[in-house]
């Protein structure tokens, strides 16, 4: 594989990443901690956001956790996570506010199945499958030492300064996740890189059997420390699906949502209800915005949109799109938007 040049030995060979206690006291002792309330700190930076409703699920300087019993669908969900964050509109329902750079690094699967993740993704954003892109590199480190791991992942990050770091998974980074220590230690090493390197890491953890309850006490650090945990579900019905729900979250959780393996291998969202509420949601947010007998040109509507709901231009012109398929509202033949009356949009007459 191309991404084999990335796994060079780091400068210092006797750096232990796992062993905090290692670490050199700062030279202003406890000061270099204090808060200053003269000068303002800028919370983390939001980098995946979910399209419907705004919330943002992944920011910057902080770590996160898919979690699922063996072969539910955990590196299928954090593929679709890190092509969101590289595609130019949204995928699974989720999207990136700007470009990005995605780092994948499998602890587990054998380097050709790291290969079809990798796959996965540029199917996902059509791109050139036997074409390497910058902005997305991939790492299998599945015959490497727990200890050795760590240098290499922290090498990668440092040279290839990613913006989401997505580790399959994080129990391959210490010899045991039940012991408090190595699982303290390996939390604070992930939570270090994220504050240092300015980036998310977004990693993967099984459950008890039969229980909700994430692995060890690796699970329970990585709840404490972590700004999200999404649990994973198999919903066995007539369609199998998975559902997907934060059980932990720091800031305003997302919604719930279901997604599906289909028929090319790809995840896609599912709805085993139709989803009224949105769609009313979005109906009452236009008619505010398109009084009924009015009509608006695109650039005055999309800029409405973005001030009314204070987002960004890319994310008004998906709300403005969406309610286009939805038939929330239309399209003259001079290119001016406005409200449909409720018979403009009957098939056929009732008598």
């Amino acid at each position: 594989m191309a991404d084999i040049a990335l796994l060079k030995p780091v400068r210092d060979e006797t750096k232990t990443f796992i062993d905090l206690s290692k670490f050199e006291p700062p030279k202003n002792g406890w000061e270099a901690y204090k808060i200053d309330l003269s000068k303002q700190i800028a919370p983390p930076e939001p980098l995946i956001i979910q399209t419907d409703t705004e919330i943002p699920m992944l920011h910057r300087r902080n770590i996160g956790t898919i979690a699922a019993s063996a072969k539910v669908g955990k590196t299928f969900l954090i593929s679709a996570i890190g092509a969101s964050a590289l595609n130019d509109d949204s995928f699974l329902g989720f999207h990136c506010p700007k470009e990005a750079k995605v780092l994948f690094i499998d602890t587990e699967q054998d380097v050709s199945d790291t290969q079809n993740v990798a796959k996965r993704v540029h199917r996902i954003n059509h791109w050139d499958t036997s074409q390497n892109k910058d902005f997305f590199v991939s790492l299998n480190l599945r015959e490497v030492s727990s200890e050795k791991r760590c240098e290499i992942i922290e090498s990668a990050i440092k040279d290839i300064n990613p913006d989401l770091v997505m580790l399959d998974g994080i129990v391959d980074l210490l010899a045991d996740f039940n012991n408090i220590e190595q699982s303290k230690n390996a939390v604070e090493m992930l939570t270090r890189w994220s504050t240092q390197y300015d980036c998310h890491i977004l990693t993967c953890l099984h459950v008890n059997k039969g229980t909700a309850e994430l692995r060890g006490h690796l699970g329970a650090f990585l709840r404490q420390k972590g700004e999200i945990t999404i649990l994973l579900t198999k919903k066995d019905e007539s369609i199998p699906y998975i559902e997907a729900k934060a059980i932990d979250s720091r800031h305003r959780p997302i919604n719930d949502f279901c997604f599906r393996i289909n028929e090319d291998a790809l995840p896609e969202l599912y709805y085993p209800e139709p989803k009224l509420a949105t769609t009313e949601k979005n109906k009452s947010f236009f008619d505010n915005i398109l009084k009924v007998g009015n009509t608006m040109s695109y650039a005055d509507l999309r800029n409405e949109v973005m001030k009314q709901s204070e987002v960004k231009e890319r994310t008004a012109e998906r709300r403005i799109k969406k309610a286009l398929e939805d038939n929330i509202i239309s399209k003259n033949d001079s290119g001016f938007y406005y409200i449909p009356f409720k018979n403009e949009q009957q098939k056929e007459l009732p008598f």
